[in-house]
């Protein structure tokens, strides 16, 4: 097989969704790969795309040395960076891309991206704004841009934002969500309680995930805690869970993946009642969860990092509170939204999110090691925690 039919097979696996196929294919052309940059380039951009990280940066770094002003190979370092919490470094990588292409709508965009994952909002905005004035024709960018003006309290200009998205796509779905959240956001907060949650709820659905994420999930949350906990795991197969964690059927049949989740919110659920904690089982617990059992917001969940709208791997609710969540939900639904906590972000758009450290996103945010006051880490997509790609997790995940 040529190198040209290699690369194209392991597109075809990855449009398939064979992600440890495609890598593994690409593994097998190293030997093969000229010390040319264009061959060194596309390689590392598509084990970036692939998730494969360390591949990918290598080969990146020895295109760049082949060619250190190529735009392209910049930019896709700017991303790695950000990927890998080195928002520090991006900003550099980005700034030269721009430096050399400064018509590049990508980085135009990433530039006032990594600025907000940085905390320079202000600044963020302004290049945001920049980028719109040069690519009025880019949508994305206001999303983005509506979404940094949130975070600033400045939700009259974050409603122009999203506004500006829906008159060109009126079904664009992030969009709706940003003008949902800024209308709630002008309202007061919604009433607290000072009920703690003794009740830790994971669901486990389909064959994704084995029991030993469960068990790992148990084990990780009573070690960070000194309270007595329960931990109950919705779930379809319950052959491997530890004896001290308590199974519960699915509440709902029929839904796959995350929509699960979504079932989580009826009006009861098997075996539960009161306050609880739901944690996905994808996430490591770095330090003590009492500040999240105590919290007291009504409904408190993780921001999205990357659009408007929310993450829901840690969420602190009461069993049937929010039950109006399930009772409109319907599998129209799935066509329409991307994932659970879009529907989430549509229906309780005045959620309450945890304090910016607490739950961080592996990639944006700990790569290098959790931050100090981090309780949680969410590994959204690939890798995953029993990949070990940093070696911080094996002090935790276990």
């Amino acid at each position: 097989m040529d190198l040209l039919k290699a690369f194209e097979e392991v597109m075809r696996l990855d449009e398939r969704g064979e992600v440890d196929a495609a890598v593994a294919c690409l593994d097998e052309l190293q030997d093969r790969l000229p010390d040319a940059a264009p061959y060194l380039k596309f390689a590392g951009q598509l084990y970036q795309r692939l998730g494969a990280d360390r591949q990918s940066l290598i080969l990146l770094q020895r295109a760049l040395a082949l060619v250190p002003d190529d735009p392209e190979i910049l930019l896709s370092l700017g991303y790695h960076y950000v990927d890998n919490g080195r928002t520090d470094l991006a900003l550099g990588f980005i700034q030269r891309h721009l430096a050399l292409k400064p018509d590049s709508p990508e980085g135009q965009i990433y530039l006032g991206r990594t600025l907000e994952w940085v905390g320079r909002l202000e600044e963020a905005e302004t290049a945001l704004m920049e980028a719109i004035a040069h690519f009025p024709d880019e949508p994305e960018t206001n999303l983005f841009l509506g979404r940094v003006r949130l975070r600033q309290g400045k939700l009259d200009a974050a409603k122009q934002a999203f506004a500006a998205v829906k008159a060109c796509s009126p079904e664009n779905v992030l969009a709706e969500i940003g003008l949902r959240r800024a209308a709630a956001l002008a309202q007061p907060m919604p009433v607290r309680t000072t009920q703690p949650a003794n009740t830790i709820v994971c669901v486990k659905a389909g064959t994704k995930y084995g029991p030993v994420y469960v068990n790992r999930l148990a084990a990780m949350a009573r070690r960070h805690t000194a309270r007595p906990l329960r931990v109950v795991c919705f779930t379809d197969d319950t052959r491997g869970l530890d004896a001290d964690i308590e199974a519960q059927p699915l509440p709902v049949d029929g839904l796959t993946g995350w929509w699960n989740k979504v079932a989580l919110f009826g009006e009861t659920l098997p075996g539960v009642t009161g306050r609880v904690l739901y944690l996905d089982l994808d996430v490591v617990i770095t330090g003590p969860l009492d500040s999240l059992l105590d919290h007291p917001g009504k409904f408190v969940i993780m921001d999205n990092g990357y659009v408007p709208g929310f993450n829901s791997s840690v969420m602190l609710f009461d069993v049937g509170a929010q039950a109006y969540v399930w009772q409109q939900f319907s599998v129209a639904e799935t066509e329409r939204i991307e994932g659970d906590q879009d529907w989430m972000a549509l229906t309780i758009p005045d959620a309450e999110l945890w304090p910016e450290e607490w739950c961080v996103t592996y990639r944006l945010r700990a790569a290098e090691g959790p931050p100090r006051d981090t309780k949680v880490v969410v590994f959204s997509g690939r890798p995953n925690p029993d990949e070990y790609p940093a070696p911080w997790i094996r002090d935790y995940w276990y």
